[in-house]
């Protein structure tokens, strides 16, 4: 006989261990199971300070690994997927930038699944949900950054949320640089995390006391015994009933548990649709072709993906010139190790708003675009040398990478074979839409821009990955030849109105067409929101978390 739970979790990723918690911890104890495919992820090297920057390209073990297929409008390029793959998932893995985006966003993300609890405002708005998760600290702030951050903004965050979030106490004169010059350009930022994310400034990260914050740490760090967390156990099939209700999940070893109440999938934006469809749920067409029974026809599974991408520029400073902070320095003080810190810029390009290609898109998401505190692109700089080809053995790089937001073009998440094992096909479609060409060409020339203001001017030696003109082809050619991934998938799973053909989960969380199965990760956003998105990945469980419990009154 099967295991029984109230709910089952599949993936312990960052909004899978949010929802697991706060299930397990709700008034009524419900017995919840949660099943990650990857190992439990408790390494302490894994989270300290040297591997920042180097855990998801580095270590085998935590990372899916996934490539997209040859990008045809690329000429065959294929891109880099990293996953996180273990308890806290991408979290765990990621630049660790803890960065919310814009009130904006999350006003049109309310508007689009008609559901006012994404709305940014109000008692149960998301910035009042954004209390539970973060917990910022600003005693890592030194005497040189104070002129760019403004610590009566900073008093509004909450200092009792889960999530440990900090200021990088290690700073170089090349930082101050980088935030003069971008003040030459645009507005200085003084809290890029109040919900206008316009202008140059620092944001924090999920760093602290010199460790790693994931959400496996934040929230499954002391689980309660009816909280059952199952680790390396690949989940193959989603088992439903006659009446299409999801009875439970079987996985790869040909274990089976069984839900009272629901099954829930939190395994992120590829494997989230690659489940469903291995269970019978998506297109007619694409689960027949791979033998596999249907179950309930859902046109949208894996039919939405959509990203962040970027374009980096790079240029060799001079021998003189303030240098970037080494990949990690370690202190006598703990708190203080968090890595190098990583200024960005938001900014709103008018060339794009004056575009024909602007013009073309559909009018709620020219109205959109147009609010005053929704950048059209995101600039955010860096110093690895890594993979470069040096001018001289001590030469050092400042890296301008920018990247398209509010992204229009569309990928799929599609079967390989029947087999759970075998990776899904994901096809990102970079600069497929015209939009997104228009925002790349823009988004170098403001790199580009950047690169000419009279702070950069005094550090820039030369151009090693540069455009070969500033014209429009050549820039569009230059984009298409070193595009690179955000890793902000989302969308596959997307949320919709009723009506909406689409959609695959309701403002509910719930699959449609089918009962007792839910998707809560960042494969149901309907928009990448303007931000680094494991905030809203944080947002994505909290929210799901709220809904349950009052529907079942736990």
């Amino acid at each position: 006989m099967a295991d029984t739970y109230d709910f089952i979790l599949v993936g312990g990723g960052t909004s899978g261990c949010v929802l697991a918690s706060r299930l397990a911890h709700s008034p009524s104890t419900p017995k919840v199971l949660l099943i990650e495919a990857g190992g439990p992820n408790d390494n302490p090297d894994f989270r300290s300070v040297e591997n920042r920057w180097a855990i998801a390209f580095a270590e085998p073990s935590v990372n899916w690994g996934y490539q997209s297929v040859p990008q045809k409008q690329l000429s065959g390029q294929q891109i880099s997927l990293p996953r996180g793959k273990g308890l806290g998932g991408s979290s765990a893995i990621n630049f660790s930038c803890w960065v919310i985006g814009s009130s904006s966003d999350f006003n049109f993300w309310s508007s689009l699944v008609d559901d006012e609890s994404w709305n940014w405002d109000g008692p149960n708005g998301v910035k009042e949900r954004f209390r539970k998760i973060e917990n910022l600290h600003t005693d890592t702030i030194t005497s040189s950054q104070e002129k760019y951050l403004d610590h009566s903004q900073l008093s509004e965050h909450s200092k009792s949320g889960n999530v440990d979030v900090s200021y990088n106490g290690i700073w170089s004169e090349l930082e101050n640089l980088i935030l003069d010059a971008g003040s030459e350009m645009d507005v200085l930022n003084k809290d890029g995390n109040s919900g206008n994310p316009v202008g140059f400034g620092l944001l924090p990260s999920t760093f602290y006391d010199g460790k790693r914050v994931t959400s496996a740490t934040a929230y499954l760090s002391s689980p309660p015994s009816n909280l059952t967390i199952l680790t390396s156990a690949l989940v193959s099939k989603i088992l439903f009933d006659s009446t299409k209700r999801a009875t439970g999940v079987q996985t790869n070893s040909g274990q089976v548990f069984a839900a009272k109440k629901e099954v829930i999938l939190s395994a992120g934006a590829f494997d989230s649709p690659k489940l469903l469809l291995l269970s019978g749920v998506g297109p007619k067409e694409e689960i027949e072709k791979h033998g596999i029974k249907l179950v309930h026809e859902l046109p949208g599974v894996g039919q939405t993906l959509k990203d962040h991408y970027y374009f980096p520029l790079i240029a060799v400073l001079k021998e003189k010139a303030p240098t970037p902070q080494p990949p990690f320095t370690v202190t006598k003080d703990p708190k203080f190790d968090t890595g190098p810190q990583a200024p960005m810029g938001w900014l709103s390009s008018p060339a794009i708003l004056a575009s024909p290609e602007f013009d073309n898109l559909p009018q709620n998401w020219q109205d959109h675009i147009k609010q005053p505190n929704v950048p059209t692109q995101e600039i955010v700089f860096s110093g690895s040398t890594h993979g470069l080809d040096l001018p001289r053995p001590d030469a050092e790089v400042i890296r301008i990478n920018s990247a398209v937001m509010n992204s229009q073009s569309v990928g799929t998440v599609t079967l390989s074979s029947s087999n759970p094992a075998d990776a899904p096909l994901i096809n990102v479609n970079y600069l497929a839409h015209p939009y997104d060409r228009r925002v790349a060409i823009e988004a170098v020339r403001s790199g580009l821009e950047f690169s000419k203001t009279s702070k950069m001017k005094e550090v820039i030696e030369s151009h090693l990955i540069w455009p070969a003109s500033e014209n429009e082809e050549d820039i569009l050619e230059f984009c298409k030849s070193v595009v690179q991934p955000v890793y902000h998938h989302a969308g596959s799973c997307r949320m919709g109105k009723e009506g909406d053909e689409e959609a695959v989960v309701d403002k509910e969380f719930k699959v449609r067409g089918v009962s007792g199965l839910r998707v809560v990760d960042h494969s149901v956003a309907p928009i990448m929101v303007n931000n680094h998105t494991m905030s809203t990945c944080f947002l994505i469980g909290e929210t799901a978390a709220e809904k349950i419990i009052q529907e079942y009154g736990l």
